[in-house]
């Protein structure tokens, strides 16, 4: 059975590499990662430093260390993003003029497409899982 051209248009590859883990399961200490990430330079010249934890084909973990009073500016994703607060207290502004506050232990989950910016109301952890399908959604003007 032949297959549909046109639906093959319909999934897009990853732009992320594939990085295939060297076991079927990676374990990372998330203490030490934010440890690392506050020694950086960056952290004490800019406020903020990051570190792709986990990155797969359709798949991204990402570990940022911001200090209090730090913002990063207004993004959005294709695809689905979860926010957790791993340490400290982190806002979430969005578009609609809503706020989310993150506080440690919380956990925010963003449809695909929703701007959003972060801002540190503390020093803070914040934990980013990115997922990539493969399918881009319809886009409306």
């Amino acid at each position: 059975m032949a297959s549909d051209p046109r639906k093959a248009a319909d999934v897009a590859k990853s732009p992320l590499p594939k990085k295939p883990p060297a076991t079927p399961t990676e374990l990372v200490d998330l203490a030490v990662e934010a440890r690392q990430l506050r020694a950086e330079q960056a952290y004490e010249q800019h406020g903020q430093s990051a570190k792709t934890l986990v990155k797969h084909e359709h798949f991204r973990v990402v570990l940022m260390a911001m200090k209090a009073g730090r913002q990063c500016q207004e993004h959005r994703a294709e695809e689905s993003v979860s926010a957790q607060a791993v340490e400290g207290d982190v806002r979430v502004h969005l578009t609609s003029r809503e706020t989310v506050d993150l506080k440690a232990g919380n956990l925010l989950a963003l449809a695909p497409a929703l701007a959003h910016h972060f801002e540190a109301v503390g020093d803070s952890i914040l934990l980013l899982t990115m997922a990539w399908t493969g399918h881009r959604g319809a886009r409306t003007h």
